[in-house]
């Protein structure tokens, strides 16, 4: 999960902050994909961290349309969806067609096999495509889930919405509204509970302070191990 997120000129970026006994300075990392971290020595302290990120946002905003153009250049259609939260392992069909400037999925769940035909090389509405079809599969399971943490644990929200973030798994809003990621599908269980978990502490702690960290691991005792595997997990969803 983010821990902060740098304005830019259209989008708030998410970022991580690492501690290191060795760096003497503040430095900024961008990962290949696109992950991005600040370095902090022991002696500075993570609110000039943070300016230090916001002072880095002209760079960054040179930085990203690289990481896309790689990304572009590297891009491989997917040949399966694993559904890890459902159990379900789908395989891709594909049907491409020059002229066609959308993308058309029929699933069907006999087979678990996907058939995309259309503009299926166009990377963004491959995804598009994909997400509309994950949407719905999202909604049937997840806030279910989420309200069974909720009662558990005792926490009390508004509404869950699922959406297809780039950058963020789940936010919650002042307002104890809370949106989910339909990519979550692609996690484990125990993964996905904890991201659930972490947005509903966010109902009563808003920021990531020491009582919000103390919250989550009330709930949830391995969170550290799980938030590691989440990071693993955001290089290899397909789409």
């Amino acid at each position: 999960m983010a821990d902060a997120w740098v304005q830019l000129a259209d989008q708030q970026y998410p970022y991580q902050f690492v501690r290191s006994k060795r760096a003497k300075y503040l430095r900024l990392k961008l990962s290949r994909t696109g992950e991005l971290t600040v370095v902090v020595p022991q002696s500075v302290s993570l609110k000039q961290a943070s300016e230090f990120a916001d002072s880095q946002a002209a760079w960054l905003e040179r930085k990203l349309p690289e990481i896309k153009q790689s990304e572009i250049a590297s891009y491989s259609k997917p040949l399966t969806l694993d559904l890890q939260y459902v159990g379900e392992i789908w395989t891709l069909k594909y049907l491409p067609n020059d002229a066609a400037k959308s993308i058309e999925v029929k699933p069907d769940s006999s087979l678990l096999q996907l058939t995309c035909s259309g503009a299926v090389d166009d990377k963004a509405l491959l995804s598009k495509a994909i997400g509309l079809w994950l949407k719905p599969k999202a909604e049937a399971v997840i806030p279910q889930r989420l309200s069974f943490l909720a009662e558990t644990h005792g926490f009390h929200y508004r509404r869950v919405t699922i959406r297809g973030q780039k950058t963020r798994w789940g936010s919650c809003s002042s307002q104890k509204n809370i949106n989910l990621n339909y990519k979550l599908l692609f996690l484990p269980e125990e993964v996905v509970d904890y991201v659930l978990v972490h947005e509903l502490c966010h109902t009563i702690e808003m920021n990531h302070s020491k009582r919000f960290w103390e919250l989550v691991a009330d709930c949830d005792p391995h969170y550290k191990a799980h938030d590691k595997a989440l990071n693993n997990f955001a290089r290899s969803i397909p789409i």
